[in-house]
């Protein structure tokens, strides 16, 4: 498995978890919010496990658009590289 499909399956994972479905129900270039029904605090969660996880500060202006799991893998990835 490559470091790009293991950062998106434990992405994928997290926001699994916080919106309490199967990792398998996600599809990874669907919006949280629209698809999912994910809420504010949902979504705060979700950068704060990552934030855990990759232990690094997300920022803020780049997260306000990142509602798929693909958004989100490129956001960490630009910051941890």
């Amino acid at each position: 498995m490559t470091d790009i499909d293991n950062s998106t399956s434990t992405i994928r994972a997290i926001v699994a978890d916080v919106l309490e479905l199967n990792p398998d129900e996600i599809d990874d270039a669907e919006d949280f919010v629209d698809q999912y029904q994910a809420d504010s605090l949902n979504l705060i969660e979700i950068v704060a496990q990552l934030e855990k996880q990759y232990q690094v500060i997300l920022p803020q202006r780049e997260l306000l658009q990142a509602h798929t799991v693909a958004a989100l893998r490129d956001v960490v990835r630009r910051h941890t590289a």
